[in-house]
């Protein structure tokens, strides 16, 4: 019998969730979403789930690896293991986060979350492809103070799951739970890029630990949000390594061997001796990145994105029941299809051509997963052909179209 991944199902109601936030708003007279932002955000946020699929199998070996050489074993019945777990996980985030804002290595991994110049739900789900690994580095402790694996998913699920709904601008301060809790007001400020907010508010669970080591910061003036030299791109690909290109080029006009290593360890404010790094544009007092594109080309993205999240959620739903190599051939089709998109709202004519070849690698893909995960039962069969059914229908309005000018 196949083992299914339940947790899967967490993808529809996440992005369930922003649909709702983005209907509430609009009823409240606010627009928290532009369409090619949201669509950035959850590109990132799918690369990140794609990529998963095979970091978490490395990070995860990782962790038990460590558990079986734990220095404390604790009775089945003791609380402690379950108190390490929440508080630990929490309490390590704390330094997870702090650290990762203030090293260039790690900021080039967590900055993507940072690099949306809206805030709301999508948000939330914007992630880093490579954060799995540097969360690792954090949390295998864990697995030495004797707290066990399914402890430690279960602790560590809970503390992202409530960090979700801190991304939104349509909830204000909700009174004493502020002391002590981390709310939509104190992340507000922690994604605010004024110099009163800058390197604030790293709690994820409790504000506590900012309060007790100095880094806490109430909510004044509006936020205004990204980081503070904006991505300008659409790309969840630039988005992961845009920080590393631009590291790599202060490390070569460093003019000594200690500065070209420590660029990368550095501050991500630090500039080497001599060099003065020039920027086009600052996020403060410039406009948000907008590029236009035509509704055809926002209603094919659309449709075409919808059937890559529920193809996602199949894939991680089937997971246990693929092998390492059709993960991998699942997260690069899923991957480049979200890049594609992205390409395709910045009118990009790269993204038009690679899209025509993408149209007819999917459905094939799919099917060859499906077979692998459910063989040529009914349901395997019929989901293909939902599959052909709907890739055609939402190809129709690109391939109708002519190909964008070069972008």
């Amino acid at each position: 019998m196949v083992e299914l991944n339940w947790a899967a199902l967490a993808i529809p109601v996440f992005l369930g969730s922003t649909l709702v936030e983005a209907w509430l708003a609009r009823r409240r007279g606010r627009r928290v979403y532009a369409f090619g932002t949201a669509i950035a955000d959850l590109a990132c946020g799918s690369v990140f789930q794609a990529g998963e699929l095979l970091l978490k199998l490395l990070t995860f070996t990782a962790y038990i690896w460590l558990f079986e050489r734990r220095f404390i074993d604790w009775s089945p019945s003791s609380p402690i293991p379950w108190l390490l777990g929440i508080i630990g996980v929490d309490f390590l985030f704390y330094w997870w986060h702090r650290t990762s804002h203030v090293v260039n290595v790690l900021w080039e991994v967590h900055g993507v979350h940072h690099q949306s110049e809206d805030y709301n739900l999508a948000v939330a789900l914007r992630q880093p492809l490579l954060e799995p690994l540097t969360w690792f580095l954090f949390y295998g402790i864990l697995a030495l103070l004797g707290v066990s694996p399914i402890v430690y998913l279960i602790s560590y699920a809970l503390n992202r799951v409530y960090q979700f709904w801190i991304h939104t601008e349509l909830v204000d301060k909700i009174g004493p739970l502020e002391w002590v809790l981390n709310t939509p007001s104190h992340h507000r400020v922690h994604h605010g890029v004024q110099d009163q907010y800058l390197d604030r508010n790293y709690g994820a669970i409790l504000i506590v630990w900012d309060r007790w080591f100095g880094t806490f910061e109430p909510e004044g003036e509006p936020p205004i949000y990204g980081t503070t030299v904006p991505l300008q791109s659409y790309s969840p690909l630039w988005a992961n390594f845009e920080h590393l290109a631009r590291v790599r080029r202060l490390s070569e006009q460093a003019r000594t061997p200690w500065e070209r290593w420590w660029a990368y360890f550095a501050h991500p404010a630090w500039r080497p001796r001599g060099v003065l790094e020039r920027h086009k544009v600052s996020r403060i007092g410039s406009a948000k990145y907008r590029p236009t594109c035509s509704r055809v080309v926002e209603t094919y993205v659309l449709m075409h994105f919808a059937l890559a999240g529920i193809a996602l959620t199949a894939v991680v739903f089937f997971e246990h029941a693929l092998t390492v190599m059709q993960l991998g051939v699942a997260a690069l089709v899923l991957i480049v299809g979200f890049a594609t998109a992205t390409g395709l709202l910045e009118g990009k004519a790269w993204a038009f051509r690679l899209e025509l070849w993408r149209i007819a690698a999917f459905p094939l893909a799919a099917a060859w997963l499906l077979r692998s995960a459910a063989g040529f039962s009914a349901l395997a069969v019929t989901a293909m052909g939902l599959i052909l059914v709907g890739f055609v229908a939402a190809s129709l309005p690109l391939l109708r179209r002519r190909t964008p000018s070069p972008g």
